[in-house]
């Protein structure tokens, strides 16, 4: 499977062991054109352990392969980082469809500078902005196409737990 040859590349040039669980995930991710929440990854890959799949994409966020955003439901949607560039430079929007669950980086589109208090540690910060991609506006997608696409949702409205 040619995602398996890139997935291992990916993972050796990052220093890290591409073990078949690691190759799977980071596939996944890869081959799906979209970003994937875990839940979407735990259903994606049947017979990989759920806690598995959290640590995986844990070491994948470390190693800079992917980058998470959350979405407008709160859920963490993970998207492979270009492999001309590794990480996500930050500091940028991201354009996430409602209806298919794409998830695109605006690298053009700067966050704006946010004051906070004197001593405060930033930890993160994102700018989402949400609507419907050219291809689902022009109706190019079919509907059976959006359904598998769109975003899983859990209708829980839980904070996600944090990927560091």
């Amino acid at each position: 499977m040619a995602d398996d040859t890139t997935s291992y590349d990916l993972l050796e040039g990052a220093g890290l062991r591409p073990t078949a669980i690691r190759q799977r995930v980071l596939s996944a991710l890869l081959s799906a054109g979209r970003s994937l929440s875990h839940r979407d990854l735990v259903e994606l890959l049947p017979g990989l352990d759920r806690v598995t799949i959290f640590r995986s994409l844990k070491l994948l966020k470390e190693a800079a392969l992917v980058h998470g955003v959350q979405g407008v439901d709160g859920t963490l949607r993970f998207v492979v980082n270009p492999a001309e560039r590794r990480g996500c430079p930050g500091g940028h929007a991201h354009f996430l469809c409602l209806e298919c669950g794409a998830m695109t980086c605006l690298l053009d589109q700067e966050l704006p500078r946010v004051g906070v208090p004197a001593g405060a540690e930033v930890r993160g910060k994102q700018l989402l902005v949400y609507g419907i991609c050219p291809e689902c506006a022009a109706g190019k997608r079919s509907k059976a196409e959006r359904a598998r696409r769109a975003p899983a949702s859990t209708g829980r409205s839980r904070r996600p737990r944090s990927l560091g």
